[in-house]
This record gives C-alpha cells, structure tokens and sequence, in this order.
C-alpha cells in the first residue's frame, strides 16, 4: 500500500485530502506543522509528500529544503500562493508540482497518481546506489559489501544515502539533527549523531577506527570519504 504525508494546517484541507486519498487505497498521515511534518517523514517510509507553504514552525519551503537534502520522493506543493513568482520558486526548490487552492480533488489525485507511478517506476530502475564498495538498496534497506548483505536501520540508512549522494559537503552534527531526526533545537551535550554514526562505521568499514565512508572533520562534523 502506498503511504502518502499531508502538511498542512487547515484541518478541513487536510481531511478531505486525506478521505478521499483513503478511499482510492492510500495509507495517510497528517502533520498540521512543519516541525511535526519532519518529525513525522523522518520516522516512515513514503511514496509521495503534500505540502503546503504557510504552516507554522517551518515554512513549507524549509521542509522542502530538508527533504530533498536526504530524498528524491515527490513532493507535490498545494498552496494559496497563486502568482507565477510563487510556483516558480516552488519549483525552483525542487518541488515537482504545484497545485494552487482551491483545487479539484479528482485533479489532486490524478496528479498524485502520476507522480506516484513514476517514482516507483525510477526505484524499480534505480535501486541500488554505488558508493565505493557498497552497493546500497533503498528499497530493501541494505547495503552489500564484498558479497555480504548488511542490514541496515531506517536512521543508518538515511544517512548513509544522505552522505552518498553528497560528496564533498560538510555536515555539522545540528545540520544532520535536523535533516535525520527532524529536530528543531539542539544541545550541545546531544550525542545522538555520533552513537548512530559510531553503530553504521561497525558495520560497514572494515576498520570503524579508521574510517573511509564517513569521515569525521574535527571540530565541524562529517562528511563522505573520497571514493571512486
């Protein structure tokens, strides 16, 4: 069954999207903020985001921003904001729709319908990604090394896919917080990154203490290893 995320504030919005989303077979939730819509991505799988732009905590284009540091899953932007500026810069942030409000529901869902068929479409294409040695499967949450199949978690893999597809870029523990947990605010005594990164290096390097696929910059955070 696929599952689709609403953010989205207007509870009355946000119902009728996802009763009628229910009755074609979707399995739905709802986050009426951004804060609680990060929160809530960051803890299932899904095939397709509804996200509207004013929400409170975090603007629509935050989370936005947040999801496609870690995700290509479509994300479908339903908003008031009407003008062209509006929907380009939607677009611009790598949102691949745009349905401005009010909208026709039977339009919604064949929009919903396209863009879910299509990613599963490229996932089926797409499912493993190269990153040295390891061959990573999002789909079955695995990584495979010198023919051994590494299970892994939901958080290990997020991160890992996070560092793959972004060579080169720094992550400052916040920044990863954030992008991972969903967190808004952190401490600096919060050692959440380090015991998730310190339990995915035992599983995939060859020596943890001496890493190479995900690097440790002193005093900044981390980054993927140089790798071909």
């Amino acid at each position: 069954m696929k599952r689709i995320l609403i953010i989205e504030d207007d509870p009355d919005i946000s119902g009728i999207v996802a009763y009628n989303l229910e009755r074609e077979g979707y399995k739905v939730d709802i986050a009426a903020d951004g804060e609680e819509g990060l929160l809530t991505f960051t803890a299932h799988s899904y095939d397709l985001v509804l996200l509207d732009i004013m929400i409170p905590k975090l603007s629509g284009l935050e989370v936005l921003d947040t999801i496609r540091s870690c995700s290509d899953l479509p994300v479908l932007i339903m908003s008031a904001r009407t003008t062209e500026e509006d929907r380009l810069a939607g677009l611009a942030r790598m949102a691949d729709d745009y349905i401005c409000k009010p909208f026709s529901v039977k339009e919604l869902l064949a929009r919903i319908k396209v863009h879910t068929s299509r990613y599963q479409k490229q996932k089926g294409e797409n499912k493993e990604l190269l990153f040295g040695d390891l061959r990573i499967n999002e789909e079955q949450m695995t990584a495979v090394k010198n023919n051994q199949t590494i299970p892994l978690s939901k958080k290990e893999l997020q991160l890992l896919l996070l560092f793959a597809r972004n060579r080169g870029r720094v992550y400052k523990r916040e920044e990863l917080l954030r992008l991972i947990w969903g967190y808004r605010q952190v401490t600096a005594e919060d050692r959440t990154v380090d015991v998730a990164i310190r339990r995915l290096r035992e599983k995939i390097e060859d020596d943890p203490a001496a890493p190479c696929y995900i690097i440790s910059k002193r005093g900044v955070g981390y980054l993927a290893g140089d790798l071909q």
